[in-house]
């Protein structure tokens, strides 16, 4: 199965060299399903380019999420200018996806079999049900919308009002979302860059129909006692886009050579998901400068042409499936992760089934969907403190990992019965921490009042984590001193792999 390990073999025990000794080597071609899960991709599979993951980002945030996100930050007080300041400095945080992506290439294997190195392989448990929680949730919202637009594009092309054509919407966004999903690595790195270039031009001529409308004297009431309060709000509105990615990152860098260089790992990633958001946050600021956009596909047909309104319907009901690519293909690696005995596409089928369930019920029994993200903007606080805790534990090995460890209870990232309760209680105080800064819908830290009503909760909970962490565990951590992804000569058969990019030793927590 994907998820168990396969036998290694030990040779030139004097430097403690390790080679990963695999199934048969498999193939990662596009429409084919892929056959690695969790398991470590050896060398001989590792054919990506940096490069590569631009596309699979830039495809993934070609989004009406952040025309909606846009309006946000309008609707809080903020003229154009400041609403641009965010815009900026929000989507900035991408650079954190980036970092996180480059352990994918160091270790092989996805981002929540990585980060057992600080948690231990028990331990990391709760954070891997989490991250499959968040991204399923993500992805019934996702269905949703999209169904909701093609159903849209059905009414403007004359059919009939019905849930019959719901129905028919629902049933073809589920069919991409999750077969492709189910396909694997390849075929979303290629479907992805193909969308890149459709969904782009799309969202390039909406941004000719509504940059000139701006009207920058626009400014809305504000909606927090001052203005900085206000800027906070919105900052954290588009900050959490790309710190919602954190724990996905290394899934799509995996299947890189070891030895790819960690910039270009962190530009391509950053690239990808920054430019493509921030233009589209551009176009949403502009729009809601010029037009009420309480509901964002009824301002944006205000002033929009009827023919490319429905073009771009078509461009909302795209991105929501690309994004949802990632959203599915990552929870899969969660649940496996999690500990569930499975094949990858099956994981895959397992989110088609809870998504859909979720999606049926927001469309034809009960519209939760406002209420389920506010429910998701909660789950968003755990993921900060936890990519703390994966940024400081990666600059404490130097990005070295022991990828045979990583599978095993008793190694090295063993710990205590599995888990490592420092890692445990700094997560934990982080997430306490973020609390304290959290305002939202459904919740407000009682510390908000001294930060001018604004929610600095993510930044404040990726701190505490990353700082506690680093400097609990610093003196507890040792890497190799064998050069950073470094293959070892294979010496055992000619089919054996290397595993291991470089060793970590574990003193005892």
């Amino acid at each position: 199965m994907d998820t168990e390990r396969k036998p290694v073999a030990h040779v030139g025990s004097e430097q403690g060299t390790r080679q990963e000794m695999t199934a048969p080597e498999t193939t990662n071609r596009a429409f084919e399903i892929e056959q690695r899960g969790i398991d470590h991709i050896p060398l001989s599979e590792r054919r990506g380019r940096a490069f590569d993951l631009f596309w699979i980002w830039f495809g993934a945030n070609v989004i009406f999420t952040y025309v909606i996100s846009g309006a946000i930050i309008v609707s809080f007080g903020l003229g154009f200018w400041a609403a641009i300041t965010v815009a900026v400095v929000g989507n900035l945080f991408y650079v954190l996806v980036g970092l996180c992506s480059i352990p994918g290439a160091r270790a092989g294997t996805p981002t929540l079999v990585v980060s057992r190195s600080a948690f231990g392989v028990v331990g990391n448990a709760p954070a891997a049900f989490l991250s499959w929680l968040t991204a399923v949730g993500w992805e019934a919202v996702n269905i949703v919308i999209g169904a909701l637009s093609l159903y849209e594009i059905f009414q403007e092309l004359g059919a009939g009002p019905g849930n019959a054509w719901k129905a028919i919407a629902l049933v073809a966004i589920v069919t991409l979302t999750f077969g492709v999903a189910v396909l694997g690595h390849a075929t979303i790195t290629l479907l992805n860059r193909f969308f890149s270039y459709a969904l782009g031009i799309g969202t390039l001529v909406l941004g000719m129909f509504v940059l000139p409308k701006i009207n920058f004297d626009a400014q809305p009431a504000l909606a927090a006692p001052t203005h900085a309060g206000a800027w906070l709000l919105a900052l954290l509105v588009m900050a959490a886009a790309p710190i919602s990615w954190v724990n996905t990152g290394s899934d799509y860098s995996r299947y890189l050579h070891p030895k790819t260089s960690s910039k270009s790992i962190v530009l391509w990633t950053s690239l990808g998901g920054f430019l493509p958001a921030l233009a589209i946050t551009v176009f949403g600021i502009a729009a809601a400068t010029a037009t009420d956009m309480t509901d964002p596909v009824a301002g944006l047909k205000e002033i929009l042409p009827n023919w490319f309104f429905v073009t771009y319907l078509a461009v909302i009901v795209g991105g929501t499936i690309t994004n949802n690519f990632l959203n599915t293909y990552s929870s899969g690696m969660s649940l496996l992760a999690f500990g569930l005995k499975v094949k990858r596409y099956q994981a895959v089928l397992i989110d088609a089934v809870v998504g859909t369930a979720l999606s049926i019920y927001a469309l034809f029994v009960f519209d939760f969907t406002n209420s389920f993200i506010s429910f998701l903007s909660i789950m968003v606080l755990w993921i900060a403190p936890w990519c703390g805790i994966y940024l400081a534990d990666m600059a404490l090995r130097r990005g070295r990992y022991d990828v045979e460890a990583l599978h095993q209870r008793e190694g090295v990232y063993g710990y205590r019965r599995g888990a490592n309760p420092v890692a445990l209680g700094w997560f934990a105080a982080g997430i306490a921490c973020a609390a304290l800064f959290s305002s939202s819908a459904v919740f407000e830290g009682p510390l908000v009042g001294t930060i001018g009503g604004g929610d600095i909760s993510i930044y404040v909970g990726l701190l505490v984590a990353l700082v506690g962490y680093y400097l609990t565990m610093r003196s507890r951590v040792t890497t190799s001193r064998s050069p950073l992804g470094t293959p070892v000569p294979s010496q055992a058969t000619p089919t054996g792999v290397v595993a291991a990019d470089a060793s970590t030793e574990e003193a005892p927590a």
